[in-house]
């Protein structure tokens, strides 16, 4: 059985389920997750997972987020993998020089950022691995054998980039639908009419202050909303501020960071979920919204914003509501129709749930990708000849 050994930086990261979930729907590919630093004592991969920080110690970590190819050159070997698969842009091109050494292929996954911030952002943030990415970008899209944007919107940010169009292709990762028994006809429970729920790592991109907003300009209105903001980051303490200051007072509720399971647990007891994603100051953009995906197999109808990958995720009209970006009012009114109509919030949540089956079974999407890494462990093998 051929081996893939798949690169991310920090496994077990809350917002990141995909990587694991992809992971262990791999059939004909034997994958080993491969870290950078150590994962948590808690994580419960299902697959192999080896890290650098684990076996080579602080520095052989510290040298490979410096761009030092050494550490992770000598674990490929190791592994006998025959292909190798980057989670970000930032792993693709860390990764770039060990996978040359190694002689392996590589492909990478660009899930947002990665494909959007701009240069000078990436530079401004002072992260080792991220002036390292700027810097490799280039070389990246020149040697990289593959490019997996997940959305159509990431693709043609990567295309202005340089990216060869011959060897970037979207590919959706999708969801572990077996996580969500909720998705089986019938097994839906019952949601609250009220309810709006909003998950998101609490950063500028993901927009809640609109959502705020909004929830304030349905409380005049006389609508009864409850809104339950799922997640954690760094704008917390100002939003919870914000939340009092329009006198939402107990309608909006701050749970922090949640496991998966309690994730799923609060968008199925909702209404609606609501992803009002905008572009971050430094070009951050969504690159899909695996939550809108959650949503859809729990039967729930989204309303988000007309944003980055979201469409590729959310039909407008059919499986929930686009708006544009930084619109209160829009998302307000979008809201008061799901909010004020069970009938038609139950309706667009049928069709969500359609549709995150029939386009986002993970299972399938990653068979699809066995074969990319079957053409390119095969011409890599005809290239060594």
């Amino acid at each position: 059985m051929p081996r893939v050994a798949v690169l991310r930086h920090q496994l077990g990261v809350p917002s990141e389920t995909f990587v694991l979930e992809q992971a262990r729907s791999f059939g004909r590919w034997e994958p080993v997750l491969v870290a950078r630093d150590q994962p948590p004592a808690h994580l419960e991969a299902g697959v192999p997972v080896v890290s650098l920080a684990r076996r080579g110690g602080a520095l052989a970590a510290a040298a490979h987020a410096a761009g030092a190819a050494g550490p992770l050159t000598a674990l490929l070997r190791e592994l006998r993998a025959d292909a190798v698969l980057a989670h970000f842009g930032v792993e693709g091109a860390h990764a770039l020089p060990a996978a040359r050494r190694a002689g392996l292929p590589l492909a990478t996954v660009f899930h947002g950022f990665d494909a959007t911030c701009t240069r000078a952002a990436l530079l401004r943030a002072r992260r080792a691995s991220w002036v390292t990415y700027a810097r490799r970008l280039p070389r990246l899209a020149r040697q990289g054998e593959l490019f997996l944007p997940v959305s159509a919107h990431l693709r043609a940010r990567l295309l202005e980039r340089g990216f060869p169009a011959a060897r970037t292709a979207v590919h959706h990762l999708g969801l572990d639908l077996a996580k969500v028994p909720a998705a089986l006809p019938g097994a839906v429970p019952a949601a609250d009419p009220r309810t709006v729920v909003h998950v998101a790592r609490l950063v500028p991109k993901k927009g809640t202050a609109h959502l705020l907003r909004a929830a304030a300009l349905l409380t005049a209105r006389g609508v009864d909303v409850r809104l339950v903001c799922v997640g954690d980051g760094p704008l917390r303490a100002p939003l919870e501020q914000l939340a009092r200051d329009l006198g939402l007072g107990g309608r909006a509720v701050f749970t922090g960071a949640l496991p998966n399971a309690e994730v799923l647990a609060r968008v199925a007891a909702a209404a609606v979920l609501c992803l009002p994603s905008v572009t971050a100051p430094s070009g951050d953009q969504e690159g899909l919204g695996q939550v809108l995906l959650e949503a859809g197999a729990l039967g729930r109808p989204v309303v988000a914003t007309a944003h980055g990958g979201i469409p590729d995720a959310v039909r407008d009209g059919v499986t929930g509501t686009l708006v544009p970006e930084a619109d209160p009012v829009a998302l307000a009114a979008a809201l008061e129709r799901y909010l004020r109509d069970p009938a038609l919030a139950a309706r667009t949540g049928a069709a969500a749930r359609a549709h995150v089956s029939a386009r986002f079974d993970v299972r399938a999407r990653t068979r699809l990708l066995e074969e990319r890494l079957d053409a390119l462990a095969a011409a890599a093998r005809g290239g060594a000849r």
